[in-house]
């Protein structure tokens, strides 16, 4: 049965979503996989008694529960294709019948409400094959009621279908969703959307430009019911326009900025241009336009950037087309993936907080000074790969092979961070890595970290093997002390040396280090560090980086010093 293009003066007006509903499953947009399972069931007749309809608002589960019902009742069913002509199809049409019953589960979600439903599901019915229960929003009913309901949805009577349909599937307990087949809506692509809108217009009457469905389609983010109403208010203004209504018309009447000028935006702060941002923020407050909104479109086009730059600049999860998708690709190709993604973490946090202040121009601001910063600062990965290196700004942690290292003397100071692993002097090297290895096969991984800091020396002419740590970390040190350890090591070098070995373990002389200059930034600090605490290059770099203040440095005395490399 066609609908109207116009509606009936006599009658009250209806919206183009329930004018145009669909009445059909053939007319149900982007469901595919859900109309076949339905399909299937009504034809072979296995039909199941109790079914949730689950997905998004605006996708048509309640359409196609009341679908489902006049397929059911149909005369010539029960059947896929309804006629929409005999008596009980049209009673069903106009909801004059009295066995399809919609229970609005939000206002009716009480224990009573369930056992009243309770006594009127063994009725008899008023002349349909089948007496369907529609409950919209069944996520809301209390946990009385779905214990009220569990033994009747388990076992109804004869010729009785219950349609649960939610936006929520996760909030229905598994005892009822069990007892169920779920079957999930997916929401609408925008091509999809595109081509209802469009023959939505054209019946009508009203020819709109491509890149208004396009647009209305993607801020529908798959809302059919959405668009629909989207469509409903572009309508008028585009009939009166005519040719004149274009893409930054519908712009105005959604009082939106539009995509060009937030993908300008969104390039500006890609290179770091925190100055357009904020002007940016300042035309939107003199505009008295949504900052939410528009902080929302920015972070669709990143998005989109960072989708590109993942999956390839043909990449099929980009909608966007045109100019818009090149400039797009374009940024993608620019923009560090890390980048974006600094930058996106930055304005979701900033959209949270625009919900739960009133400045909502200062929080815009800030936010896209945050957006323009991202990625500045290094990320915690970065830090610990320059600590394992021992070097700040190395930027590696990939261990390096360095010279071989005499015994510190008194003399010299030697520096506080040696590297990850000291390699021992060139006659003992063969002896400390066949140790290593040996210590890794026996699972000895402790012992192995504190070896990994020291030469190990061949044995001398008494069979002596001297092990010399170079580091001052007390918890290498005081490993190395232990007597279970000292045994270990004696046992294993005399199995690598092929005779019997003791072990020395050579304690490393203190040292007197300089004491560090104080960084510019705790100039002003009341307390400066105690003098002759010893400050790592590694520490110095961190506090470079972070513009951060040293307020006081813990004596070696009083605590474990800082570890070389962590």
């Amino acid at each position: 049965m066609a609908n109207s293009s116009e509606p009936d003066d006599a009658a009250p007006y209806q919206v183009l979503a329930r004018r145009f509903r669909p009445r059909s499953f053939p007319e149900l947009v982007g469901q595919d996989e859900v109309l076949a399972s339905l399909r299937h069931a009504l034809a072979s007749g296995r039909i199941p008694h109790a079914l949730v309809f689950a997905g998004s608002r605006g996708v048509g589960k309640t359409t196609s529960a009341r679908i489902l019902a006049r397929a059911l009742n149909c005369e010539r069913g029960p059947t896929p294709d309804p006629c929409g002509t005999c008596a009980t199809c049209r009673s069903l049409l106009d909801g004059t019948n009295p066995d399809v019953i919609e229970i609005d589960a939000a206002s009716h979600n009480g224990v009573d409400d369930i056992r009243e439903l309770r006594e009127h599901v063994g009725f008899a019915t008023m002349g349909s094959r089948y007496r369907v229960y529609i409950l919209d929003e069944a996520h809301m009913l209390s946990t009385a009621a779905w214990n009220a309901f569990l033994k009747t949805l388990e076992e109804p009577p004869p010729n009785v279908v219950f349609v649960l349909a939610t936006t929520e599937v996760h909030k229905i307990p598994a005892t009822i969703r069990s007892r169920c087949q779920v079957l999930f809506f997916r929401r609408v692509g925008t091509v999809d959307i595109e081509r209802r809108l469009a023959a939505l217009c054209e019946r009508e009457g009203v020819a709109l430009p491509a890149a208004v469905l396009a647009a209305i389609a993607q801020d529908s983010h798959g809302g059919m019911r959405d668009a629909e109403t989207t469509l409903e208010r572009v309508l008028p203004l585009a009939r009166s326009l005519g040719a004149g209504f274009d893409l930054d018309a519908y712009w105005r009447l959604a009082h939106r900025v539009g995509l060009a000028r937030c993908l300008e935006v969104a390039e500006a702060l890609a290179q770091g241009d925190a100055r357009t941002a904020v002007r940016f923020a300042r035309e939107l407050a003199s505009a008295g336009l949504d900052e939410r909104a528009a902080l929302g479109d920015v972070v669709g086009l990143l998005r989109a950037a960072l989708l590109l730059a993942v999956d390839g600049a043909e990449s099929d999860l980009v909608d966007h087309q045109g100019e818009v998708r090149t400039r797009l690709q374009a940024l993608a190709k620019q923009a560090d993936p890390t980048r974006l993604d600094a930058m996106l973490q930055a304005a979701i946090r900033g959209r949270a907080r625009l919900r739960d202040h009133d400045d909502r121009q200062l929080v815009l601001e800030l936010t896209f000074l945050h957006m323009a910063r991202a990625g500045e600062l290094p990320t915690l990965g970065q830090l610990v790969a320059e600590l394992r290196a021992g070097e700040p700004g190395s930027g590696t942690a990939t261990p390096q092979a360095a010279p071989a290292m005499a015994p510190a003397s008194p003399a010299v100071p030697r520096p506080q961070a040696a590297a990850a692993a000291v390699p021992p002097a060139a006659p003992a090297a063969d002896l400390r890595a066949r140790l290593l290895a040996r210590l890794v096969q026996l699972d000895k991984r402790r012992i192995a970290e504190a070896i990994e800091r020291c030469v190990v020396r061949d044995p001398d002419a008494g069979g002596v093997v001297r092990v010399e740590p170079q580091t001052d970390q007390r918890l290498f040190l005081d490993r190395l002390g232990y007597e279970g350890v000292k045994q270990d090591l004696k046992r294993l070098l005399s199995e690598l040396c092929g005779k019997e070995v003791r072990v020395l373990v050579v304690a490393p002389q203190p040292t007197a280090a300089p004491a560090l200059a104080p960084h510019p930034a705790a100039r002003n600090v009341a307390t400066p560090p105690p003098p002759g605490s010893v400050q790592s290059p590694a520490v110095r770099k961190v506090v470079e980086k972070f513009e951060g203040e040293i307020l006081d440095v813990t004596r070696a005395a009083d605590a474990a010093e800082e570890p070389n490399d962590p």
